[in-house]
């Protein structure tokens, strides 16, 4: 894995678990129920996506002020990462139970 592509895992990872707390933050609850997580994480995953494009884009441009990537080359990983939005959801869902299980 290339150094962009660890930033780009990296401010994903970030960007996911602030929305997460966010959540919780905006439902005044510890944990997300069990029987909940997919129908949140579909509905956050749906309406946050081009956000999510854009907070990648624009933190690159920060982190790596001295070399920053091209738009091309950003996109066409980003175009990776995105093309199944059903194994996005799964993954982020999969990483919810396990940060349950174990702050519980």
């Amino acid at each position: 894995m290339t150094s962009l592509e660890r930033n780009i895992k990296e401010l994903i990872q970030f960007y996911v678990k602030e929305n997460y707390n966010e959540y919780l933050k905006s439902k005044n609850i510890e944990l997300i129920q069990e029987k909940d997580i997919r129908e949140a994480v579909s509905k956050i995953y749906t309406e946050r996506k081009e956000h999510l494009k854009t907070f990648v884009k624009e933190s690159l441009k920060t982190i790596m002020a001295d070399n920053p990537p091209s738009d091309l080359i950003v996109n066409n990983i980003l175009i990776d990462v995105f093309r199944d939005d059903e194994l996005c959801i799964n993954r982020i869902v999969l990483e919810i139970r396990l940060y349950q299980q174990n702050k519980s």
